[in-house]
């Protein structure tokens, strides 16, 4: 049975920026991967993270989130959460992060 990558890059862009869909699980063990493939392409432009597929999302989740976030802001890139499943709404929400990252 062939293992199936966990996040993979959509090669469409939306509003100038690379749209990237999420694995279905963001916590504690699963940052890298995630780093791995968007760092490079925060450094190029402008992120949208699908998050439709998310169902669960720890405190490392967020902390990698938000650490992603710092990153564009320091490259002059934007990042913002598109399509959020509703555990992604609610976690972002909770502490009160859906302003910063949820696309209008």
């Amino acid at each position: 049975m062939a293992v199936q990558s966990a996040v993979q890059c959509i090669p469409e862009y939306q509003r100038g920026a690379a749209l990237v869909m999420c694995p279905s699980d963001l916590s504690r063990g699963r940052e890298n991967e995630l780093l791995n493939l968007v760092m490079p392409i925060i450094e190029e432009g402008s992120l949208l993270l699908d998050m439709s597929r998310v169902d669960s999302i720890d405190a490392a989740g967020i902390g990698t989130l938000v650490y992603l976030r710092q990153c564009a802001d320091q490259a002059g890139a934007t990042l913002a959460i598109v399509n959020p499943s509703v555990r992604v709404r609610a976690m972002l929400s909770l502490v009160h992060l859906d302003n910063i990252f949820l696309a209008a």
